[in-house]
């Protein structure tokens, strides 16, 4: 009986072994993406969110020396649809908001290095000069989609969404909303409404503008639910992007891991070595 029981914990062990093993494949498989995010560019650094032209260059040198390679949205969705190929160290580079910046400091550098980036617009901004619920203008520039064409076309910049009219908190005191969240009070049917009504007027006023399909999102200073992200992939948008720091890692047939992806805040403080480091980490 001792030795029957002996056997029996041997078993139990070994199939305890096998299902971690299966587990740690599990998590090994598919492919890691760290995704950058940034927002303003300037010939000198004066906020947080903004990077200077020298520090930028610097991080984008030390990714290409790293073995970086910067990869499109498209790029991702073959990868996760049919399983083609991305490259050995892929990484997504974002940029928030639809900085003039964007154009004349990123893109000339990014095609110095034979990168490319993600530009997440803010579509009620798009090609103005001034709030348009205030009237104030803008303090850093918002270019227009026809002033990106052209690194668009080169294969530089990919215009995607930061919603049309969502980027805003309630404090601002314009529509008493948190980004996509929702309205206290406010009901299901209407909550999912306005998010389409959003998604629709962002649609309509980039429709045939920009060359590249609208495919993603980045939620507005984060905020994001399963409710909001679920009618954002009914309107038609597959990549979901949050500004939580975590890993990405994308698996071929599985669509979900393309929702409420996490991207790293880059800021002006981190060198080229550090940026590197922190990959090297991820």
């Amino acid at each position: 009986m001792k030795k029957r029981n002996i056997c029996l914990l041997c078993a139990v062990l070994l199939l305890l072994a096998a299902v971690s093993g299966t587990a740690a494949a599990v998590r090994r498989s598919g492919k890691a993406l760290p995704v950058l995010m940034y927002h303003h560019f300037a010939a000198a650094a004066s906020e947080e969110t903004v990077v200077s032209a020298d520090r930028f260059r610097e991080q984008m040198a030390a990714l290409r020396s790293a073995g970086y390679t910067a990869v499109t949205l498209q790029q991702i969705l073959n990868y996760v649809d049919d399983g083609t190929p991305l490259p050995d160290k892929p990484v997504l580079i974002t940029m928030d908001d639809g900085y003039t910046s964007n154009l004349k400091v990123a893109a000339p550098i990014l095609e110095e290095m034979g990168f490319c980036a993600t530009v997440f617009v803010i579509g009620i901004n798009e090609g103005e000069n001034t709030y348009v619920h205030s009237g104030e203008p803008f303090t850093s520039p918002r270019f227009s989609y026809e002033e990106a064409a052209e690194w668009v076309a080169k294969g530089v910049l990919d215009l995607q969404s930061h919603t049309y009219d969502l980027h805003q908190l309630a404090s601002y005191g314009y529509s008493g909303r948190d980004g996509v969240l929702p309205l206290e009070g406010e009901t299901d049917e209407a909550y999912r409404a306005a998010l389409r009504e959003d998604a629709r007027l962002f649609r309509e006023r980039r429709e045939g503008r920009v060359a590249t399909p609208l495919t993603a999102l980045a939620y507005p200073f984060g905020y994001y639910n399963k409710e909001a992200d679920q009618v954002l992939a009914e309107e038609g948008i597959r990549i979901t992007f949050t500004i939580e720091e975590h890993s990405n890692r994308l698996q071929t047939g599985k669509p979900m891991c393309l929702r409420m992806m996490g991207r790293y805040n880059v800021s002006e403080s981190w060198t080229g070595e550090a940026l590197v480091k922190r990959l090297k980490k991820f």
